[in-house]
């Protein structure tokens, strides 16, 4: 079973994204996706993944959930924006997505009264002042009771599987109340039409 400080170094990982580490100056994109890939290392799963991806980041602009560059060059809200997309395409459908971030873009994207920036900030400051960790180091610490009465001799694997299933679960019912909240939007597209 993995131990409690394992669990601790991955959260402190991900928790570890900073929105005033990212370059304050205009970026080409081979630096977007260095820059990207560097900064979210950690999250691989392996050491050969690519995050964010020159193809990607093009369609997210043909899509038009990316405004298009200036020049070429991608600006600290193309960034954050980037870094939005790249969280929330890792549970959510482009679709959900765009539903999700496009209203936002709209109004708060190279905004100089209300900047992009300064609302991102709001929801990292609110995260880190929420500290999920603490349920999850719950969880793994609850999973190792679950077969601690039983005589198996892979008593270990069975522990880890029972981790995964609940995070699995726990996962799959946020993933249901996020698309619910998502489907409670209104429809931006729609409207304009």
């Amino acid at each position: 079973m993995y131990p409690e400080d394992f669990v601790k170094n991955i959260l402190e990982e991900v928790k570890a994204f900073n929105i005033d580490d990212i370059p304050n100056i205009d970026l080409y994109m081979d630096q977007v996706t260095t820059y990207l890939n560097d900064k979210f290392a950690a999250t691989k799963r392996r050491d050969d993944d690519k995050l964010m991806t020159k193809t990607m980041i093009n369609n997210y602009a043909k899509s038009r959930l990316l405004p298009s560059p200036d020049k070429k060059k991608y600006t600290k809200d193309h960034i954050i924006t980037l870094i939005m997309i790249f969280f929330f395409k890792n549970v959510l459908s482009m679709n959900d997505v765009t539903k999700l971030l496009s209203p936002m873009l709209d109004t708060y994207f190279h905004n100089e009264e209300i900047p992009l920036e300064d609302i991102v900030n709001h929801f990292l400051k609110f995260a880190k002042e929420c500290d999920l960790s603490e349920s999850i180091i719950k969880e793994v610490n609850n999973s190792s009771k679950i077969f601690e009465e039983m005589d198996v001799k892979d008593k270990d694997y069975l522990q880890t599987v029972g981790l995964i299933t609940m995070l699995s679960y726990d996962t799959f019912v946020r993933k249901i109340l996020i698309e619910k909240l998502i489907d409670s939007l209104p429809d931006v597209e729609k409207d304009k039409e």
